[in-house]
């Protein structure tokens, strides 16, 4: 007869096999374990082997893989605010900045020079730069950010031409131009900052602004302000009235910073310093309410010597208020600084909507 022995796991277990030359083609046979303690072997049936193996839990048993959700509400709510803000510029341009000829910079307005000095129509020059500059959004910008501009595009145009169809005008809403014009520069300042909150553009210099961003410390507004302003100069000469150029400096000026400030207040989040003698129940409330992370270290007081612990941490505007409230029932005499955190990197922060 031949005894096979396999080892098994780290520690020195081995397991014996009773086998006969008739049944060398059949399954092996486990007879008996030998458990090593130092040098003392001790035998062991498979009986007492299964007997003494933990028993399976009824959560083992009941366990079942976990499918992934359908449906998420992070990615619906992106592509909800993104066609918000198409909107909310397509109505801008149609109902005030078109009847007025308002020239807010953009694609648009550097379409109009040109088609002055050449036989191309405006449509097709909006043609090739919205194509030109996708073709670099895509190499630059990525796949990602490429797909929601071309959506948001496609939506911002489609619009325009409904708006065409259902709603003709013949001239402006009102005889007061500066009236449409600061409804023109609010509907094109939020619907383009919720557009780039959601890392999106409408296409054109939008495209161009984000790029900047990507490379250089200019923010978006800034960014915007610069090509912008180049564009409406020299779309000066293709009107002749004053009046229409300067108000168009006007809401250029005014888009630019109202654009700025609405992105700043979108992202802008608490940077909160605690300063405490019970950090464990501060730190459950963070994890568990605020659903946030924290950072602690040791301190010491400067006046009274007492171990101290500071807790950092950074979360919206409404969490630190209630976390501001929660931190004196804990402890009242907590030291709690807030400031401002205009933009953060990292796990659950600086990312787009």
């Amino acid at each position: 007869m031949i005894y096979a022995v396999e080892s098994v796991s780290t520690q020195r277990v081995g397991r014996i096999y009773y086998i006969t030359m008739e049944d060398m083609e059949q399954e092996l046979k486990p007879e008996t374990e030998l458990t090593q303690d130092g040098d003392n072997a001790v035998p062991v049936t498979s009986e007492d082997a299964a007997n003494d193996a933990p028993p399976e839990t009824d959560a083992k048993k009941d366990k079942k893989p976990r499918k992934k959700p359908s449906f998420d509400r992070h990615v619906a709510l992106r592509w909800s605010l993104m066609t918000l803000g198409t909107v909310l510029m397509s109505v801008s341009v149609y109902f005030f900045q078109v009847p007025n000829d308002f020239t807010i910079g953009g694609v648009a307005g550097l379409a109009i020079v040109l088609s002055q000095f050449t036989p191309l129509s405006q449509a097709i020059w909006m043609a090739i730069f919205n194509v030109a500059l996708l073709v670099v959004g895509l190499i630059i910008l990525g796949r990602h950010c490429t797909i929601r501009t071309v959506y948001c595009s496609l939506l911002y145009t489609g619009l325009i031409a409904l708006l065409e169809v259902v709603v003709p005008l013949d001239g402006p809403l009102t005889d007061q131009p500066l009236l449409e014009l600061v409804y023109a520069i609010l509907l094109v300042g939020f619907g383009g900052a919720l557009l780039f909150n959601c890392g999106s553009s409408s296409g054109g210099t939008d495209i161009v602004a984000l790029i900047l961003k990507k490379y250089t410390r200019i923010n978006v507004g800034m960014a915007l302000l610069v090509i912008d302003l180049l564009i409406v100069c020299v779309s000066i000469f293709a009107f002749d009235s004053i009046k229409i150029a300067l108000y168009s400096f006007l809401g250029l000026f005014a888009k630019s910073f109202l654009l700025d400030g609405v992105i700043e207040s979108i992202g802008k989040t608490k940077h909160i310093t605690i300063i405490t003698t019970k950090p464990e129940e501060i730190g459950q409330f963070i994890l568990n309410v605020v659903k946030h992370g924290y950072t602690v270290y040791d301190a010491e007081g400067g006046y009274t010597h007492e171990p101290k612990k500071v807790m950092i941490t950074v979360c919206k505007r409404s969490e630190a208020l209630k976390l501001k409230m929660k931190v004196k029932d804990y402890d009242k005499d907590a030291f709690v600084i807030i400031t401002d955190a205009n933009e953060i990197l990292g796990k659950g922060f600086g990312g787009t909507i």
